[in-house]
């Protein structure tokens, strides 16, 4: 039986792998339409992806880390070698985070200053499958409407936990 931190590395090893489904997807459009403004949180299929990437930055280097790093901005005309650099680089820093964790760790609390609260490690890693997940819903309503389809998302059949 697998453990609950087993578990949430599964998890995020999942969601890595279908992300990187995301960014085939998108960068297989054409230019114009991974860039058009289509109304969303974040106005383009790029901005979006991007924004999936700065959330897992700001929670494991802004909020748990208490260090600064630089969203990316809206709009950026991203490459695709671009985009997958920065996806694995933000896949190594939080596998190599999840990896050094002890099950005792995920009670830990920690403090989110831009917050002024404590959470703990669990509830951080929940959060970040929540929106990741919000982020990849809106990512498959937005290639609908282009008569895009999306990745396939079946967890109990490609998930390895």
């Amino acid at each position: 039986m697998s453990t609950e931190l087993q578990l949430l590395r599964g998890l995020y090893a999942y969601h890595f792998r279908k992300l990187r489904s995301y960014l085939r997807t998108i960068w297989s459009l054409p230019v114009a339409e991974r860039y058009r403004d289509r109304g969303a949180t974040y106005p383009s299929l790029v901005d979006l992806y991007l924004h999936i990437l700065d959330d897992y930055r700001f929670w494991f280097i802004q909020a748990y880390a208490g260090r600064t790093f630089r969203d990316f901005p809206l709009g950026v005309r991203m490459g695709r070698k671009e985009a997958e650099r920065a996806t694995r680089e933000v896949e190594r820093l939080v596998m190599g985070f999840l990896q050094q964790l002890h099950p005792k760790d995920l009670d830990r609390r920690f403090y989110i200053q831009v917050d002024r609260r404590s959470i703990t490690i669990r509830s951080m890693l929940l959060q970040m499958i929540e929106g990741d997940l919000q982020h990849k819903g809106e990512l498959n309503a937005l290639l609908w409407q282009m008569d895009v389809k999306p990745p396939p998302v079946d967890l109990s059949r490609t998930a390895r936990f």
